[in-house]
């Protein structure tokens, strides 16, 4: 099951690769294009269903206690996403097309880079933590039991 946990954990880390990406395909394109689409769509739909995957399936693979903090780590990271427009907009920030950022605001919304980038990085240290916990197939004790027992004679 530790397995099926380090590909959730892959396609979520991947996802976040593309997030990435999508952001700045958004940022660079003429603002007709409406590619900024693609950002909002994984962060609103792809995203939650995998980190909630993500935590379900540390829970069946017995990752560990500290682990299953981690994940749920990524999820309130996840939601401070959505937090930090929810602030900014209590601030006064207005969304395009009519975009006004009074204040402070445009330094809360730089936490949303931020915020994607430390659950990027908490992606890759938890795949490496549980794939760091021992092997995933068969031990090799097991293996070495399972073996028949051959004697050569010595002559």
């Amino acid at each position: 099951m530790r397995k099926a946990f380090l590909v959730v954990n892959a396609l979520l880390t991947l996802s976040l690769i593309a997030q990435l990406y999508f952001a700045a395909l958004g940022v660079f394109s003429p603002p007709e294009d409406e590619l900024f689409r693609f950002h909002a769509m994984n962060g609103r739909f792809i995203l939650p269903v995998l980190i909630i995957v993500w935590i379900v399936f540390g829970f069946i693979a017995r990752i560990g206690r500290t682990s299953i903090i981690l994940t749920f780590v990524g999820l309130v990271l996840l939601a401070l996403q959505t937090g930090y427009f929810l602030i900014a907009g209590a601030m006064g920030a207005t969304p395009p097309p009519n975009e006004y950022t009074p204040g402070a605001t445009p330094y809360v919304l730089a936490l949303h880079g931020l915020g994607g980038t430390l659950l990027l990085l908490l992606t890759v240290w938890v795949f490496f933590r549980v794939r760091g916990m021992g092997p995933l197939g068969r031990s090799s004790a097991e293996t070495t039991a399972s073996e028949p027992v051959t004697s050569t004679p010595t002559t």
